[in-house]
Formats: C-alpha cells, sequence, structure tokens
C-alpha cells in the first residue's frame, strides 16, 4: 500500500470549489492510492439508513449498467445501501473513491478495495488528521458535504424528508449539482422538488 499523503491547500492538485460547501475554511485532506482520480467524471452516492427491499433492488439494477458510463464513484459507503451499493461496484471494472470520516492509519481496508488501491482504481480521502482520535458527529457531516462538494453530480438512492440524505440533496442542488433520485415512496418528497429520476438515460445525459 502506498503511504498516506497530505494535499496542501495550495497544491495544484488540492480539489478547487470546496469553499462554497464549508461554513469555515475548506478542509485539509489526506489520501491514499491515486489523487489524480479526483479529476475525474465524480458521480457521488448517497443514502439515508431507511431502505425498503424494493428501494435495493432498484439500486442493484441501475448501478451496473452505470459502469458503461466510465464514472468515478464517490461516497461514504458507510449506510446498508451504500454498503450494498459498494459491494456491487467492487468487481466492476470501476474506479471508486472512499470518503471516509476516520483517519486513514485508523481504516483497514478490505483486501478488494486494497487490491484497488494498488491498481489504480481506488482512492482512500479524509479530512481526518492522521492525529484524529475517534469518529464524531461532525466528522460524519464534514465528509458527507466533502463527498457532495467534489462529486459532479449526486445519486441519492434513499432520502426521506428531513433525513440528511435529503438535506444533502437540497444542499447539492442550490450549489448547482445535477441531482439524481431513485424512483420510490421513499424519495417522493425528493422527487417532488425537482429532483430528476435517477434512469439510465437521465444519468448519461449529464456525463456525455
Amino acid at each position: 500500500m502506498p503511504e498516506i499523503t497530505e494535499i496542501p491547500r495550495d497544491s495544484v492538485i488540492y480539489p478547487s470549489g470546496l469553499d462554497s460547501f464549508f461554513d469555515k475554511e475548506p478542509p485539509r485532506l489526506w489520501y491514499l492510492g491515486d489523487p489524480s482520480l479526483l479529476n475525474g467524471k465524480l458521480l457521488g452516492v448517497v443514502s439515508a439508513r431507511k431502505i425498503d427491499p424494493d428501494l435495493a433492488l432498484k439500486a442493484s439494477d441501475l448501478l451496473p449498467r452505470l459502469a458503461s458510463l466510465e464514472v468515478t464513484y464517490i461516497s461514504g459507503w458507510h449506510s446498508p445501501l451504500e454498503e450494498e451499493a459498494l459491494r456491487i461496484l467492487l468487481p466492476l471494472p470501476v474506479r471508486i473513491i472512499l470518503c471516509l470520516s476516520k483517519s486513514l492509519n485508523k481504516f483497514t481496508p478490505t483486501v478488494e478495495v486494497k487490491a484497488l488501491v494498488e491498481q489504480g482504481r481506488a482512492l482512500l480521502l479524509t479530512h481526518c488528521s492522521p492525529k484524529a482520535k475517534r469518529i464524531s458527529r461532525d466528522a460524519s457531516i464534514r465528509r458527507n458535504r466533502l463527498v457532495v462538494a467534489l462529486a459532479k453530480s449526486l445519486l441519492v438512492l434513499s432520502a426521506p424528508q428531513g433525513s440528511a440524505s435529503f438535506k444533502l440533496a437540497q444542499l447539492a442542488g442550490t450549489l448547482g449539482r445535477p441531482v439524481f433520485a431513485t424512483q420510490h415512496p421513499i424519495n417522493q418528497r425528493l422527487l417532488a422538488t425537482g429532483v430528476l429520476p435517477a434512469t439510465m438515460e437521465n444519468i448519461q445525459r449529464e456525463f456525455q
């Protein structure tokens, strides 16, 4: 595995445009893997914890088809449906960014993720310094904002009204990010705000 490396805010590889997503200065960043993945077409994936079997089936149908778009997927991969999405994506020929709410020296990647990092197809990224002791609610919130800030578009798998994912989708839309949500009663209120249905055709149009 490569070593943990910091991206200074004045570095040419530090992502631009993060200021609008954070109340104070943009976060310091640390990574393991190939930072050039940050320059790709990033599709953010977020999901609330509330799901049902039909929603999981919709995600398992959509995600493999999106592999043909040659996008890089970025997420915290933390909620149950995000974890399932990662499980679906790992065997596919895709690129993945794992955005963490803990320091990288406290994260143990799976064998599959470690292999992708070594192949240059996965990047581990965090705003938490190597000295960070534990995961906090604030760290998780900043992690989620970082996912939205870095993504070109946002794919919302589950976002009941009032959930953190619902608020992230609203933030993304307010700041000009295209947002797509799976068509399901759980996402009805979000879709009613003008968010586009997460169809292959809609997402493909965005990344052409």
